[in-house]
């Protein structure tokens, strides 16, 4: 059984994981992990982040997470 989850793409500070402007959001099955590579293309524009961290949340039934990622 596959589950999509709810995954949002957060800006972060490459040197503290703090979230800041909200890159992407969708549901999917695949785990992000530390150091993978995403390119996201959206409204003409191509931008190129990298995992720095993962969070999940379980709140009132639903499995979210947040992904950290800084531009490069």
């Amino acid at each position: 059984m596959l589950y999509h989850m709810k995954t949002e793409f957060y800006e972060s500070d490459p040197f503290s994981p703090r979230k800041s402007e909200l890159l992407l959001s969708l549901d999917t099955d695949y785990r992000f992990e530390k150091g993978d590579e995403v390119t996201i293309e959206s409204g003409g524009r191509t931008t190129k982040v990298r995992v720095m961290d993962v969070r999940v949340a379980y709140r009132a039934g639903v499995l979210s997470r947040e992904v950290l990622a800084f531009k490069l």
